[in-house]
């Protein structure tokens, strides 16, 4: 037999695969880049693998975790050797017509004339491994084990590494483990939480509490109050995921661009597990020395440049905090690597509140598109088996209109809304629009900026209702709030 011969995938069909992942809402998180997308593609055509039990059984052996993003990259001519073999090429054609049309059939029905070339047929395109009648199909594992003895043949040294992480870090996450000293009790089980993590906190779910609030009127506010998490905030959240990745893969070195309470939250929980990473904290020069001093006195090494000079890439931000041997997570460059979503448990409590307006601090927007993708997904998931931590009901939250609220006033009093640049916004703004035109939310949803004008009154009934008035979530909420009263579909209730 010939080995497999592999073929270049058109313009035309990578248009349609894209449009398939927004659809999917896997966005385009890393990066502003042409090719930023093939990382959410990885994690999208996984989760189609996964979720698709009419799949061709021999697609799902042979990609049980998605095709590796080394092998999305020569699907796209990214990479040498270029090109998808024939099961890829099915793969991603049966992914961006929703498991309608393999790869020949989506060429005959779109593209007969155009790329008749391409077309798969012959011994030209036949796989070196035995044929299927040949294979025991009665003894389930023999034929699993002959089909991946073909595969990994394959595969570089280097894609077989990533196979292993990949594989060693579902496992981690999906049941009960212990990883060097780190609790996890489970990747999505609600009676199993992992936050706040034991020992030294009580894990729940829900993780921090909901409760309601006095607004002049309004009758039905509702405030999640995550200042009761470790270090005070939802970043705490984000901390713990990075302290697991900083613990499993025995970082050396993570940087991160901060106003303080991410560091501090990440700190907070390397000195509590003991944990060797150094944290490097890059800051503006015009941050309080205060808080400068503060985090250096917890154990993080703090660095200062003009963020408003320029935009700055990771390679940057790595070099600026004289880190050689580790990675920047400003750009979720290790969370995302290891498809986590490390707002997702967030996420679902904020949703199975079943919302009719939703208020987010947008920040760096990491927050609230995390909370649409999990919206997204629960929507796609109705169709198979939901996830057993949502518990609201998905057409209240295809009606509710989600507000991410920011600022571009560097003055401005409400300093957690802000960031000097936003690399990731146009791509944010894109998967917003897409979730509005496929009716997955409400067609007020947004990314709004505040008016400075509302503020006073905003801490004014912070005051009254007896929380913090620099409460992100309260800044988020009131001024969004006001932001939006121009649409005529906002009520009073």
């Amino acid at each position: 037999m010939k080995k497999a011969s592999a073929k270049r995938i058109p313009k035309e069909i990578l248009d349609l695969i894209r449009e398939q992942l927004a659809r999917t809402g896997y966005h385009e998180s890393v990066g502003t880049g042409r090719w930023s997308f093939i990382h959410g593609l990885q994690r999208a055509v996984k989760d189609f693998v996964k979720n698709t039990p009419s799949l061709d059984p021999q697609l799902s052996l042979a990609y049980p975790q998605g095709p590796s993003e080394d092998l999305l990259r020569r699907a796209f001519n990214l990479k040498s050797p270029p090109g998808a073999t024939q099961s890829l090429r099915n793969l991603l054609a049966l992914f961006a017509t929703q498991n309608q049309q393999d790869w020949n059939a989506l060429i005959a029905d779109r593209f007969a004339e155009k790329f008749k070339a391409l077309v798969d047929g012959g011994d030209e395109d036949s796989v070196e491994q035995e044929p299927i009648k040949a294979i025991d199909t009665n003894n389930v594992d023999s034929f699993a084990a002959k089909v991946a003895n073909v595969l990994l043949e394959k595969l570089s040294k280097k894609e077989l590494d990533l196979i292993k992480e990949q594989i060693d870090d579902e496992q981690a996450r999906t049941s009960d483990t212990a990883i060097d000293g780190l609790y996890v009790p489970s990747l999505n089980d609600p009676s199993k939480p992992e936050f706040p993590p034991r020992p030294f906190y009580e894990p729940r779910f829900p993780a921090s509490n909901t409760f309601r609030i006095d607004v002049p009127g309004f009758t039905n506010v509702w405030l999640k109050d995550e200042s009761t998490n470790p270090t005070g905030t939802h970043k705490a959240r984000m901390a713990w995921e990075v302290l697991i990745k900083a613990k499993r893969y025995n970082i050396k070195e993570v940087s991160i661009i901060s106003s303080g309470s991410a560091a501090a939250a990440i700190q907070h929980f390397f000195n509590l597990y003991k944990v060797n990473t150094k944290l490097k904290v890059l800051m503006d020069t015009r941050i309080s020395t205060n808080i400068k001093e503060s985090l250096r006195q917890m154990g993080c090494e703090v660095y200062e440049t003009d963020l408003s000079a320029r935009s700055l890439t990771g390679k940057e931000i790595k070099e600026l905090t004289n880190n050689k041997e580790g990675v920047d997570i400003t750009y979720r460059e290790i969370l995302d690597r290891f498809n986590d979503n490390y707002y997702d448990w967030l996420s679902y409590e904020v949703l199975n509140e079943n919302p009719d307006y939703c208020f987010v601090p947008f920040g760096t927007g990491d927050l609230f598109v995390n909370i649409l993708i999990i919206a997204e997904r629960e929507f796609n998931n109705s169709i198979y088996k939901h996830d057993p931590r949502f518990l609201g009901d998905i057409r209240k939250i295809n009606e509710c209109n989600f507000m991410g609220a920011t600022t571009r006033d560097a003055n401005s009093r409400l300093d957690k809304l802000f960031s000097y640049y936003l690399p990731s916004l146009d791509d944010y703004q894109f998967y917003i629009n897409s979730l509005i035109q496929n009716e997955r939310i409400g067609n007020l949803s947004g990314i709004l900026d505040v008016d400075e004008n509302f503020v006073e009154e905003a801490m004014d009934i912070a005051k009254n209702n007896r929380f913090g008035a620099n409460h992100p979530a309260w800044q988020a909420w009131h001024c969004s709030y006001k932001c939006a009263m121009k649409f005529p579909k906002i009520q009073k209730s």
